[in-house]
């Protein structure tokens, strides 16, 4: 018998109350701390991440976003603390052993609000149009700072997915950000996701529609940041339906104008991981209106065994991009890999996968691969130094065994 929906989403979307630092991905393990942080920048080299964030939650009256919905787009950094005993040294050293002496429990030590993008509805007004530019100089700012030390020139912006608080937003960011080696600058965009409850899921999806202009917004800002050469967005479950709906409407504006999209946005990389998307929707997004071209790589993480999404293809009564088997592409999708060069599928065969709907940023095997692409911009394949493991053209298989040495 199946289960009631509500009774679905109150089980399989739940988030934890305390976050703790993910394990050690698989190619960071029994690594020179010193050469796994050889490009941080020394005045990163602290138990302290700062992370930029963007957002268009509203703020309590103690300055925390909740789940309400704002018409700006508000930014600043946020400080993640990592841990509030062990040194620089102790951390980097801890981030490269697969058994840790001691634990990390991530902490927001800070938010510090720089500036807020003005609603776009008034954007045919000139004062607001000044005030949009003034703000948008403040946000690169931020970059630039950020930017300035580092020999990568990279922004990573990390996009949530439901029932997703705003501390969990730049956790994540924070954490792949840190065993990234801390290059480049992380940006944590928080939309108004969390609300809860048996509405919590209907609700958190009217705020991804909500959501969409604020980050078309925010992309092309960050893109006109002249210190940011590219520009890498990491997707996660419903966040992936948010941000393919920002870019198809990014490209049919860039088209009109005669732009490049791609040059435009400075994108390298498009990241979908456990994709919470109809697998016809993204057939169309992708081919018929051509998204194919807004990234210069994209890549779909996927598990026939994620459950989180097994219970949306209820909710949704459609077949969900997140939970595609190598063996169950239609027809359609095996013909139209052919014609996807640029997109690579990953099918994530992984241990204790049915618990872990996050499995691309807490899974030591999938966080190594994720690290590879994003750091290193690196191609699928052994011969690349990214041993994923063919499975049909423009499908790979990532398993356990991913990047782990071998033991003497």
């Amino acid at each position: 018998m199946k289960m009631p929906i509500v009774g679905i989403c109150l089980l399989v979307f739940v988030a934890g109350c305390e976050r703790h630092l993910v394990a050690t991905p698989n190619v960071l393990q029994d690594q020179d701390p010193q050469r796994v942080f050889a490009d941080c920048p020394p005045d990163r080299q602290t138990p302290l991440a700062a992370v930029v964030y963007a957002t268009d939650r509203v703020a309590d009256k103690d300055a925390r976003y909740g789940v309400g919905r704002s018409s700006g787009l508000a930014f600043g950094v946020a400080s993640v603390s990592l841990s509030s005993q062990a040194s620089w040294p102790e951390l980097a050293r801890d981030s490269t052993l697969a058994n840790r002496s001691r634990d990390y429990t991530l902490k927001l030590a800070d938010v510090r609000t720089d500036g807020e993008m003005p609603s776009p509805l008034g954007s045919g007004d000139k004062i607001l149009q000044a005030s949009a530019t003034t703000e948008t100089n403040k946000l690169h700012g931020l970059l630039r700072d950020a930017l300035a030390q580092s020999g990568h020139k990279d922004a990573f912006i990390f996009v949530h997915g439901f029932n997703s608080t705003f501390d969990d937003s730049v956790f994540r960011a924070a954490e792949v950000w840190h065993f990234m080696g801390r290059v480049g600058v992380p940006i944590a965009y928080s939309w108004p996701a969390g609300f809860g409850g048996p509405r919590g899921y209907p609700y958190d999806r009217e705020s991804g529609e909500f959501t969409v202009t604020h980050l078309r917004q925010f992309l092309k800002s960050v893109a006109a940041c002249p210190e940011v050469e590219r520009v890498h967005v990491i997707a996660h479950s419903r966040g992936c339906d948010v941000v393919m709906s920002a870019l198809r409407e990014l490209n049919l504006e860039m088209a009109a104008a005669g732009l490049d999209t791609r040059g435009t946005l400075k994108l390298e990389n498009l990241v979908l991981a456990a994709p919470d998307v109809d697998e016809e929707v993204f057939l169309q997004r992708f081919m018929a209106e051509n998204l194919l071209q807004t990234a210069r790589r994209t890549s779909i993480y996927y598990s026939p065994g994620d459950r989180a999404i097994e219970a949306s293809e209820i909710v949704f009564a459609s077949r969900r991009l997140g939970s595609l088997g190598s063996k169950d592409f239609s027809p359609l999708i095996k013909e139209r890999l052919a014609q996807m060069p640029t997109v690579h599928f990953i099918e994530c065969n992984l241990s204790g996968i049915t618990q872990m709907h996050s499995y691309l940023f807490t899974h030591p095997a999938a966080l190594s691969d994720l690290i590879l692409l994003l750091r290193d911009r690196r191609e699928p394949g052994q011969a690349n130094g990214r041993p994923l493991r063919p499975l049909a053209d423009g499908v790979w298989e990532l398993t356990d065994a991913y990047g782990a040495r071998k033991k003497q």
